[in-house]
C-alpha cells in the first residue's frame, strides 16, 4: 500500500492572489476561462451553468461564475476534482507557462476567501481510505480540501485516515455544492497547520472514528506563488 507524506506540499500551486485579484478577475474573465473551457472541463462547466440558473440560488458574496465553479468542483460526472486537485499539488513549476487551471483555481480560491473574509475558524473533519507519514510538525494539504463539519459525513469516505481539522482560512461551500446534504468546508492549498497530536485507535479520544486520526491547528497561510502570473514580463496562455 503507498504511504502518503504529511509534509508543506512543496510542489502546490498555492497562489492566494493577495494583491492581484482584481486584475486575476479581469484575466480570467476575458482570457484563461475562454481558453480553458475546453473538452471535458466544458462540459462540467456548461452543466453547472444550466444547473445554477435553474436553481438561482442566493449569491451572497459570489458572482454567477464562482457558484458554478464550487459546482463543478463538486462534481462526479464529469470528474473535474481529481484532474484539478492532481494539477494544483505538483504544477508549481509549470504555474505561469502550462498549468490548465487557472480560470478554477482562481474562482474557487476566490469564492472561499469572499465567503470568510474575516477568517472564521471552524472545526471539520475529513475521512480517507489511505495511510500517511508525517515528516515534521507543520503541512500543508496543497490541494483544494473537502471536509465536512460532522464526522459522520466525513467517514462516507474512508476511516483508514482522518483528520480532524482546525480550520480558519476555509469557507463553507455545501449551499452551492452538488451535495449540499454533506455541509462541506473547503480548505484551500496555501492554509499551513501544526500536527498537534496523532492518535492511534482512538476509541472515545476524537469525534471522529477512525484507524488514525491527526489533530490539526491552523498556523497561518504560506503562499509561495503569490500573483507571480503578474510578476514575469511575458506570459504563455
Amino acid at each position: 500500500m503507498t504511504v502518503y507524506p504529511l509534509n508543506m506540499a512543496p510542489d502546490s500551486v498555492d497562489d492566494d492572489y493577495k494583491g492581484c485579484s482584481a486584475k486575476m478577475s479581469k484575466l480570467v474573465d476575458t482570457e484563461y476561462l475562454p481558453l480553458e473551457k475546453c473538452g471535458t472541463f466544458k462540459e462540467a462547466w456548461e452543466k453547472a451553468e444550466k444547473e445554477i440558473q435553474k436553481k438561482k440560488p442566493q449569491l451572497d458574496k459570489l458572482s454567477m461564475n464562482h457558484a458554478i465553479a464550487i459546482l463543478v468542483y463538486s462534481y462526479g460526472t464529469p470528474d473535474i476534482y481529481h484532474d484539478l486537485n492532481n494539477a494544483v499539488h505538483t504544477s508549481k513549476k509549470y504555474y505561469t507557462t502550462t498549468f490548465q487551471y487557472h480560470s478554477l483555481h482562481f474562482l474557487l480560491i476566490d469564492a472561499i476567501q469572499r465567503l470568510n473574509p474575516k477568517g472564521k475558524c471552524f472545526q471539520v473533519y475529513r475521512g480517507t481510505d489511505v495511510e500517511f507519514k508525517h515528516q515534521n510538525p507543520s503541512m500543508r494539504f496543497g490541494t483544494f480540501t473537502s471536509t465536512s463539519v460532522y464526522p459522520n459525513n466525513a467517514t462516507k469516505f474512508g476511516s483508514k485516515s482522518c483528520f480532524e481539522v482546525w480550520t480558519c482560512h476555509g469557507a463553507k461551500v455545501s449551499k452551492y455544492s452538488q451535495y449540499p446534504d454533506e455541509n462541506e468546508v473547503l480548505i484551500p492549498p496555501y492554509e499551513k497547520f501544526t500536527i498537534k497530536k496523532i492518535i492511534k485507535n482512538p476509541k472515545n479520544q476524537t469525534a471522529i472514528k477512525c484507524e488514525t486520526v491527526y489533530q490539526l491547528k491552523s498556523s497561518g497561510i504560506k503562499s509561495s506563488l503569490r500573483c507571480a502570473l503578474f510578476k514575469k514580463a511575458s506570459r504563455a496562455l
